[in-house]
């Protein structure tokens, strides 16, 4: 790259920064729900949601026909888990990784539920990485340290050495190809829409990152980290 090319670069990259700040508005506090002190379950056929606060044993079954809610048990220990048992509910975990069969999106547990007599699996705890970029979609949630337009839609899906969707403005669509943790895109085309100027930012951001080497790294709790030698970076979190 010469000098006037970088120079570009990196003015680019701080008019987007700095719009992107003056734009932004306050994030939504936490969701509750989603505290990490919420041990959380799911399965499908029938669709069933478990949540465990350490207090309660909050279930949902049969698509949200069958409700329990119980006091929480002390659990116990069990072969590589462990067990919640009360008079309507028995939950066993335990810590051998899980693929839910609806999203492929990978768990750290295998939870069995026995509800009134009726047994039903599924998969529990933290998210894990996908095994592959292959067939994954995701929602970007921060660009560095700066969080994502809450009111503005963003879609990144990875299939077959393309990668498309919208980063807040225009559909984009390109070819990457990966080699161990480095991923390399193609020149990106993108529709020429007219959006806001908060939008237009956020995209720039993301834009501009793709046209260098990126490097792909997962957090502890599943999210995707894609940054540059430049020291941009965007982390991303994979829908289910």
């Amino acid at each position: 790259m010469t000098l006037k090319a970088k120079c570009l670069f990196f003015i680019s990259s701080a008019f987007v920064m700095i719009m992107l700040s003056s734009c932004q508005t306050t994030a939504p506090g936490p969701d509750p729900a989603a505290s990490e002190d919420i041990y959380t379950a799911r399965g499908n056929e029938p669709g069933w949601l478990l949540k465990m606060d350490g207090k309660t044993l909050d279930y949902q079954g049969d698509y949200g026909e069958t409700k329990i809610r119980v006091p929480a048990p002390e659990p116990r220990p069990s072969f590589n888990g462990m067990r919640h048992v009360t008079d309507r509910l028995t939950v066993d975990i335990t810590y051998s990784a899980c693929t839910d069969g609806m999203s492929g999106k990978r768990f750290t547990d295998t939870v069995t539920v026995v509800a009134d007599g009726k047994q039903v699996s599924g998969c529990g705890g933290r998210p894990l990485p996908p095994e592959s970029l292959d067939d994954t979609v995701w929602t970007i949630i921060m660009l560095d340290q700066m969080p994502v337009l809450s009111d503005v839609q963003t879609e990144i899906r990875f299939a077959g050495g393309r990668i498309s969707g919208t980063a807040g403005c225009n559909r984009l669509s390109g070819s990457y190809s990966q080699s161990s943790n480095i991923l390399t895109f193609s020149a990106i085309a993108a529709t020429r829409m007219m959006c806001p100027e908060k939008q237009t930012a956020q995209e720039a951001f993301f834009l501009t990152l793709l046209q260098r080497k990126v490097t792909k790294r997962y957090t502890v709790d599943g999210n995707l980290i894609l940054s540059n030698d430049a020291g941009q970076r965007v982390t991303l979190k994979q829908k289910i």
